[in-house]
């Protein structure tokens, strides 16, 4: 009976947060929910160029997440989202050239990976989530170097969530 109230809470829970979600953002890659899988929310947010527009994603969202930045040589200001990782977040997956700025910057707060490529860091997300947990997939850089743009990276982002 307990398990039974539990699930019914934590699909309520799930219910309020696709609602939200979908109330902030009717464009595709912007906090653009992908899909729910085993209780979580896989969220296409390729849009997210900069630091900025990832701060303003991370505030909207409740819960834990995993949150999958990109690398390229752009200066970023991480301090735009220092508290809400520190809060927030609970692994980053940063893929793409390698990059230490965000692994200094966050490494000894949060737990930390790199993968060289985006099919690598889904997969590694997907290893690390539990249910009702959120995967961000924010790159918080330009596309340029492996895309065309934004919405092409976005496109394979989804494409490789509905191979899981």
């Amino acid at each position: 009976m307990k398990k039974l109230l539990v699930n019914s809470i934590k699909d309520k829970m799930l219910q309020k947060r696709m609602e939200n979600l979908s109330s902030f953002s009717a464009i595709e890659h912007r906090m653009e929910l992908v899909q729910t899988k085993d209780g979580s929310l896989w969220i296409n947010d390729s849009k997210s160029t900069d630091m900025g527009a990832t701060a303003f994603t991370l505030e909207q969202l409740d819960g834990q997440i995993v949150w999958i930045v990109g690398c390229d040589e752009s200066n970023r200001n991480l301090e735009l989202v220092k508290d809400l990782v520190e809060q927030k977040v609970q692994k980053i997956i940063c893929y793409g050239k390698f990059e230490t700025e965000v692994k200094y910057f966050f490494g000894t707060k949060v737990s930390y990976a790199y993968k060289e490529r985006l099919e690598e860091a889904v997969l590694l997300a997907n290893g690390s989530i539990c249910p009702g947990m959120t995967v961000l997939f924010s790159p918080a850089c330009s596309s340029f170097l492996n895309y065309n743009n934004y919405q092409q990276r976005g496109d394979h982002f989804k494409g490789l969530i509905k191979e899981l």
